[in-house]
């Protein structure tokens, strides 16, 4: 799965969605209304990553996220339950999150598969996942990206980890197809394990060329990402969560990022979620 474009919006916490709205004036003259945060941040990331890329009629669609579109469900449980009142039409149908998936399918233009993936921590890797199936299967030209919101992430995520990081608003994308000409990257790899103990052991066995680049996703302790480094032996360590700051799809932020920025390079991503599963992802930028 060779890798075209790849794009990582990142925002303040509280980013006005006014602002997302300018800002996506500049890659699309559609005039989007009744439209939430959630939303924007998916046009705005997708449109960034295929920006001046001609997209084919039947480029499928993966939409991951973390935590979907809280944004509107808090506002419309908040309609129902504290004010005792019926929520806004749009506002209630916007808290469906796949609309987002809707949004980006109708203003590209495309009608192919249009599938949402939500995983704890994992979302982005299990998306990637169904998507190598779909490649597989005869898929050829592919839209994946993670979308989430910095609302009501924070405190979830200090209980699991006992860290403090920036909490930021996330859109990361890879607009990715089945041929290597005109491409910037690959996915070279992405696979999962259930537990530390057989990630540690296939990174041991992988017998591959070097890893320049390592990068843990936010559950992954001290302890576990010294053993890694310990073994692979990376040229540097691309900690984006202290970086850039974290949202629910930072995942996909992150390798956006890499792509973006290092040139001629190999990243292994290595994440896990609350369960103990492991996910790693392989990426070439060429």
């Amino acid at each position: 799965m060779y890798i075209h474009s790849a794009s990582s919006f990142i925002g303040e916490e509280n980013t006005d969605p006014l602002f997302l709205k300018e800002k996506l004036r500049g890659y699309t003259e559609e005039n989007f209304r009744r439209v939430n945060r959630f939303i924007l941040l998916t046009l705005l990331g997708a449109r960034q990553c295929i920006h001046n890329h001609a997209l084919d009629f039947d480029t499928a669609i993966y939409l991951t996220t973390e935590h979907g579109n809280l944004g509107d469900t808090a506002s419309v449980l908040d309609e129902l339950y504290t004010d005792g009142s019926l929520p806004k039409p749009f506002g209630f149908i916007n808290t469906m999150s796949n609309t987002a998936a809707f949004y980006l399918a109708r203003n590209l233009g495309v009608r192919s598969r249009n599938i949402m993936v939500s995983s704890q921590h994992l979302s982005f890797e299990r998306g990637l996942e169904l998507m190598k199936v779909d490649f597989a299967l005869g898929e050829t030209n592919a839209l994946i990206g993670g979308v989430d919101e910095a609302l009501l992430s924070r405190t979830a995520l200090e209980k699991q980890t006992n860290r403090v990081y920036k909490m930021v608003n996330g859109s990361g994308w890879l607009y990715v197809k089945s041929v290597k000409d005109g491409a910037c990257g690959a996915i070279s790899e992405i696979k999962s394990f259930s537990d530390g103990h057989s990630c540690i052991k296939w990174i041991r066995e992988r017998g591959r060329s070097h890893i320049d680049v390592v990068s843990f996703g936010a559950l992954i302790d001290d302890d576990e990402a010294a053993a890694m480094k310990e073994i692979l032996h990376p040229k540097a360590e691309f900690d984006y969560l202290r970086d850039y700051g974290y949202s629910g799809s930072a995942t996909a932020c992150g390798v956006g990022l890499f792509i973006m920025l290092f040139h001629g390079k190999t990243l292994l991503h290595i994440n896990r979620d609350q369960r103990g599963h492991f996910a790693v992802i392989e990426v070439e930028r060429y």
